[in-house]
């Protein structure tokens, strides 16, 4: 009896523990799990962990070496829904070198000395007779079947999986992972993305005559200069309604700003720049369907976005990103979307050619440091004479909001936020960031009078505890969904008197093309700032993009997406009216 006792004793304490990790996140946020997942979650999970388990040599230690991975996963997509607000897949793994490039020294130390520990535990651990590794290779055979199966067969797998009763919530990822179990909800979501991209290449290409160069000509009068800017974090410390400020929060040459400030949604909050520079730059939603960003979809391959579609009209077009190539992609997604020219800062850029001059490593450059060297740039560009696109992504704000107090000495007194705290660091940032961004704006405007500028956040950052911040103190800005994704911008260009302002990321396109054809370009076809349009038409337009810029040959079609219909109205559509 006590000898059976001790050989389920490990998956006794291997469950208490999983259970344990998810009801402890669930009181901070984390995803509200339904205890009934672990119907499906645990026989798979116990396949492993007594692969695991077996291939060490008995003892209590090598029960806690086979427990840390599955703890590390459960506890990793809690923090990951924290602070992201998105469920974690399989494919946010391609994301784990943009998040080691943006990680503090200390974070990467510590990672590492953590990794080199368990190996160094395992391996101390491991059995030595090949014949012992029998029955835990049998039992990794068997693990790997699922997997392998989402992959290699993802429509027979899901059919499979709908037969046990798994299967996909559509409304909520987060509930599909709480109702279905966080590990086979992985393959779900893997094998339904597999079975979208098999689809996406025998779907039709969309026949789109806004993304048509020649009619975006046809519209131009004026081939006024375009300026947009993409803010990493940049909020507005003034909406926190739970916090005092005993000093300014930000420079008095900020304010003139607001008269211009309005709100539009992002698709990401907490991180993800690449998904809302996608929708600003490309005109439709970043829905994620094929890959955890629109942009590593994107390998070089020319596809009718903004730059594209402005290069098409005599325009040259340049983006400025202060940070890796490889960061998100840029480099090859930048040149699928129509830059003709990317700088990069001069210690990453290799033997690209580059304006931006910064030569410290893993670090970001101060907005205001960024802004002038441009400001340098466009005076060149100026001087040449084409109409051009000024694409700036600026990424200083980014976590861990670390700042050279010798040089930005906190200057703003806050009441209801600890020192110290991510919040606190970020509201000192912000100060300076705003004046930054004003004397920026102001020296643009001198140089370039007739120039359209645009500028935005790429999303809130997640300070502290995610959600639970902005909630506790008193986030004003909330996204009809409950969630954290409206964000200010400001807008310096032409407006008449029937402007409308996007309430989407994805409807910037668009607006600027109205407010660059005085309204010409927004009658011959349906411009989203202006027009509802459906989601079939969205996901078309969007499908058409990704397989474009992704390289896949797709069949003609003569559906039409950008079309003036006249669509059910909307509430919005009402108030428009």
């Amino acid at each position: 009896m006590k000898k059976n006792f001790s050989k389920i004793l490990p998956y006794v304490i291997f469950s208490a523990l999983l259970v344990g990790v998810s009801l402890g996140f669930q009181t901070i946020g984390g995803i509200d799990d339904f205890i009934i997942a672990f119907r499906f979650e645990l026989p798979y999970l116990f396949l492993l962990f007594a692969a695991l388990l077996y291939c060490m040599r008995p003892g209590p230690w090598r029960v806690v070496i086979a427990v840390i991975p599955f703890m590390l996963l459960y506890a990793g997509m809690d923090l990951f829904y924290i602070f992201m607000q998105s469920v974690f897949k399989l494919d946010d793994i391609s994301l784990l070198p943009e998040g080691l490039n943006v990680s503090p020294l200390w974070m990467k130390i510590l990672g590492t000395f953590f990794a080199l520990g368990w190996i160094g535990g395992f391996l101390l651990l491991l059995k030595r007779q090949p014949r012992q590794f029998l029955i835990p290779l049998l039992l990794l055979i068997l693990a790997a079947c699922p997997p392998l199966a989402a992959y290699k067969a993802p429509r027979h797998f899901l059919r499979g999986a709908e037969i046990l009763g798994i299967h996909l919530l559509p409304w909520s990822d987060c509930s599909t992972s709480a109702v279905m179990g966080r590990t086979l909800s992985l393959f779900l979501f893997a094998a339904d993305k597999r079975d979208a991209l098999e689809r996406l290449s025998i779907m039709p290409a969309l026949s789109d005559p806004e993304r048509d160069p020649a009619l975006l000509s046809d519209a131009l009068k004026e081939k006024r200069n375009i300026h947009i800017l993409v803010l990493e974090s940049f909020l507005d410390p003034q909406q926190f309604a739970k916090l005092q400020y005993r000093t300014p929060s930000a420079p008095a040459r900020f304010e003139p700003l607001r008269k211009n400030m309005h709100i539009a949604q992002s698709p990401v909050f907490g991180g993800g720049t690449a998904q809302a520079e996608f929708e600003v730059l490309c005109g439709v939603p970043a829905y994620k369907l094929y890959s955890s960003a629109e942009f590593n979809m994107l390998n070089g391959t020319a596809t009718p976005c903004l730059p594209g579609l402005l290069a098409g009209a005599g325009y040259r077009t340049i983006a400025t990103q202060p940070f890796k190539p490889e960061f998100f992609n840029s480099d090859k997604a930048y040149r699928s979307l129509g830059f003709q020219e990317t700088n990069f800062p001069t210690i990453y850029a290799g033997n690209r050619p580059t304006y931006l001059k910064y030569d410290i490593p893993e670090s970001y450059i101060f907005d205001g440091d960024l802004f002038d060297q441009n400001l340098s740039y466009v005076q060149k560009l100026l001087a040449d004479g084409q109409p051009f696109l000024n694409y700036v992504l600026g990424i200083y704000g980014h976590m861990p909001h670390a700042t050279d107090t010798n040089r930005f000495p906190p200057m703003v007194d806050i009441v209801g936020v600890r020192k110290g705290s991510q919040t606190y660091l970020a509201l000192q940032q912000f100060y300076y960031r705003a004046g930054a961004l004003a004397d920026y704006l102001k020296k643009l405007r001198e140089m370039d009078p007739r120039g359209i500028i645009l500028v935005t956040s790429d999303h809130l950052p997640p300070l502290d505890l995610g959600p639970r911040t902005y909630q506790t103190l008193g986030y004003r800005i909330v996204s009809p969904g409950g969630e954290y994704r409206q964000n200010i911008w400001i807008y310096d260009g032409p407006q008449g008197k029937n402007t409308e302002w996007p309430h989407h990321y994805y409807e910037y396109m668009d607006f600027l093309f109205d407010a660059l054809t005085d309204g010409r370009f927004c009658k011959s076809v349906a411009c989203k700032n202006r027009q509802i349009w459906s989601p079939e038409k969205l996901t078309s337009s969007y499908n058409s993009i990704i397989s474009q810029g992704a390289g896949i040959s797709v069949r003609p079609t003569d559906y039409v997406a950008g079309v003036p219909q006249q669509p059910a109205l909307t509430d919005r559509d009402k108030q428009k009216k």
